[in-house]
């Protein structure tokens, strides 16, 4: 299986977010517009996330990730600081929903932990991905880096990936498999991240040695 671990901000949300900001419509009426358009009960969500969703996401951005899914069969696995875990909250259906807007979430796989908030819940999990990490470079945001290998390690079934992300990751460990953009993904990148996908790489060959580790310490 193939993965795309995505990020929002600066991939799909542009960093100049016009629309949201000068709608004149109520947040209630454009969410119940929403809610019953799309068919999911989006005033449980993030109210801001929702309308940027809706007035600011890049139409041109969402071909490009449409188009990676298509011509790769990949799956979405978000990895974005939009994740609700990230405010501490518990909604699995949040960024599925907000996906659906826009006909991705059918590629849906799921979502990194967020592993800094709860390290004594997540400690063990986080120390086999540094195992893997031990060389590079992942302080303070580029623990990012962290979280993607975790979800790597725990998903046997996962062959093939790629990081689209407007942070800087490199020399993160994640070199060769990491697209980064610049406020929207566009063309070139997308088709940068089609060729990665596509590569006859195998990410499971390269975890061996960090699994060997792993269970030396269970």
């Amino acid at each position: 299986m193939k993965v795309i671990f995505l990020d929002i901000d600066g991939v799909l949300q542009p960093y100049d977010s016009k629309y949201k900001r000068n709608v004149k419509i109520s947040r209630d009426l454009l969410i119940d517009y929403m809610s019953q358009k799309y068919k999911r009960d989006y005033h449980k969500h993030f109210d801001v996330e929702v309308l940027y969703c809706l007035l600011d996401w890049d139409v041109k951005a969402i071909r490009c990730i449409r188009r990676i899914c298509e011509e790769t069969d990949a799956k979405i696995v978000m990895s974005t600081g939009w994740r609700p875990s990230t405010y501490g909250k518990d909604d699995p259906t949040h960024l599925r929903d907000l996906l659906h807007v826009w006909d991705l979430d059918k590629y849906y796989l799921g979502e990194t932990d967020v592993l800094w908030d709860e390290y004594l819940r997540h400690g063990k999990k986080m120390n086999m991905a540094q195992e893997y990490l031990k060389d590079y470079d992942v302080a303070g945001f580029r623990e990012r880096a962290i979280e993607i290998v975790d979800y790597l390690i725990c998903h046997e079934d996962i062959t093939n990936y790629v990081v689209i992300d407007d942070m800087d990751l490199y020399d993160a460990g994640l070199d060769g498999h990491y697209v980064r953009t610049h406020n929207v993904i566009n063309d070139e990148q997308a088709e940068e991240c089609i060729k990665i996908l596509n590569s006859t790489y195998n990410i499971q060959s390269d975890l061996i040695y960090a699994k060997k580790k792993i269970m030396q310490n269970v």
